[in-house]
């Protein structure tokens, strides 16, 4: 799907700029960010509802502005980029709709795990497609709860809860299977220099025959001192989280491969084995650490959420605001998809199970404050001595924004920079194995 979504927009592009110039010759280069922030005079946000795009950020050079010359004729070129998009986008019933981008000077941000950036080179000038997709098991997910858990109940083994390693052939071309279905998420370690590791997340989009061997082809938000390693032979350490684990893996990159977009360009990836085995680490969906500073949190509750076909009307609705009256709690835990967090005394009225909030976090450890939305699934009073409370609470991620999403991404990866310390940890502390 990521690669159908790719194409649409691509191609939607493409269409857009064709309609200024008949024989106009488009190139388009395609490549996945980890984090690209730009300000450009001539941007616009479009946002495609029941489809697998978050958002798109257009954007004009400004030799291509001078082209189009009169301003009436952007309009003109985001309505044909809208209508194109909403034609070809993989899902059925979409809903499109764009925003002009107030010039004011302030840098934009395309944030996630799955951020990519489209150039569309012309004579007159360039088109910047800046777009943040979902991978299919995020779309089906949001479409049916129960999307991902029938998809590991007919791939992944049925006895995963008791093992500590998948190892056998016909698991781990199911696992393989599984993981190219889901074009599931994934993080990569790979050393750069002596000591140095370099970490980046990928998202695996097929799987390719080549000399009658399997490989995994894999998109990477890659810095480029890791993507010039990653052209040759090299081992990798990779892990992801599936149907209440936490799977680790050992792999070796075979080079590069650039997979074709149905004549509208190519995205690059890396291609690695098939990993021999699977380490599994410990019995849960997500690895759940705890802060070894203190991770302060600020909640407050918000109002209900705006109904399905609101939002479909007006995707803007969706969009929170701050309230006003916050509540202070201390991070107990975190993992990939929420926390729990404890606070002194008993919980406002309005703080319910299942009601939505705003949730503030800052501390040492976080590279930077974190803000995003999540669900209450669980309060807990309890009588401290005093006659004074102490409540827990039990909080699950939504994405409900491009801000939630980068906030979870932050998140996860302190999650896994903590596990990976542990992991340090114990392989240090365990005694030498004679041989």
């Amino acid at each position: 799907m990521i690669r159908e979504t790719l194409t649409a927009i691509g191609q939607a592009g493409r269409h857009a700029l064709e309609t200024f110039g008949s024989g106009l010759e488009v190139r388009t280069q395609v490549s996945q960010v980890r984090e690209w922030s730009f300000a450009m005079p001539y941007l616009a946000r479009v946002t495609v509802a029941n489809s697998p795009i978050h958002q798109i950020y257009v954007g004009i050079s400004q030799p291509l502005a001078k082209a189009l010359r009169d301003p009436a004729r952007h309009e003109v070129l985001l309505e044909e980029f809208k209508k194109a998009l909403v034609a070809r986008v993989p899902a059925k019933r979409p809903i499109g709709a764009w925003e002009i981008v107030p010039p004011d000077g302030r840098p934009r941000a395309l944030r996630g795990l799955r951020s990519f950036i489209l150039r569309q080179q012309t004579r007159a000038g360039n088109l910047y497609l800046m777009a943040d997709v979902a991978s299919r098991g995020e779309y089906e997910s949001q479409r049916q709860s129960g999307w991902e858990d029938d998809l590991a109940a007919q791939l992944l083994p049925r006895d995963l809860a008791r093992l500590e390693c998948v190892d056998s052939p016909v698991a781990l071309n199911r696992v393989g299977s599984y993981l190219t279905r889901f074009e599931h998420d994934i993080e990569l370690l790979v050393p750069v220099g002596d000591d140095e590791v370099e970490r980046g997340c990928g998202v695996i989009v097929q799987q390719v025959k080549q000399n009658d061997r399997l490989l995994l082809a894999i998109s990477v938000d890659f810095a480029k001192a890791a993507l010039s390693k990653l052209a040759g032979e090299i081992e990798l350490e990779g892990s992801f989280g599936a149907a209440g684990r936490v799977f680790r893996f050992r792999t070796r990159c075979r080079g590069q491969v650039a997979l074709p977009l149905e004549g509208v360009g190519d995205l690059p990836c890396v291609l690695c084995d098939l990993p021999e085995r699977f380490h599994l680490d410990q019995r849960r969906r997500y690895f759940r650490v705890q802060p070894e500073k203190p991770i302060v949190a600020r909640l407050a509750v918000l109002p209900p959420p705006a109904s399905d076909e609101e939002q479909l009307r007006d995707p803007s609705c969706a969009i929170v605001t701050a309230p006003a009256q916050t509540v202070d709690a201390e991070v107990v835990d975190l993992s990939f998809s929420g926390l729990a967090v404890t606070l002194t005394g008993e919980p406002p009225a309005e703080l319910t199970q299942d009601s939505r909030v705003r949730m503030w976090l800052s501390g040492e450890e976080l590279p930077q404050p974190v803000e995003l939305t999540g669900a209450v699934r669980r309060v807990l009073v309890t009588s401290r001595p005093r006659g004074r409370y102490q409540t827990d609470l039990g909080l699950e991620f939504l994405t409900e924004g491009p801000g939630d999403r980068h906030g979870t991404q932050l998140i996860r990866q302190y999650v896994m920079a903590q596990q990976r310390r542990l992991l340090s940890r114990r392989s240090s502390d365990a005694e030498p194995v004679s041989a």
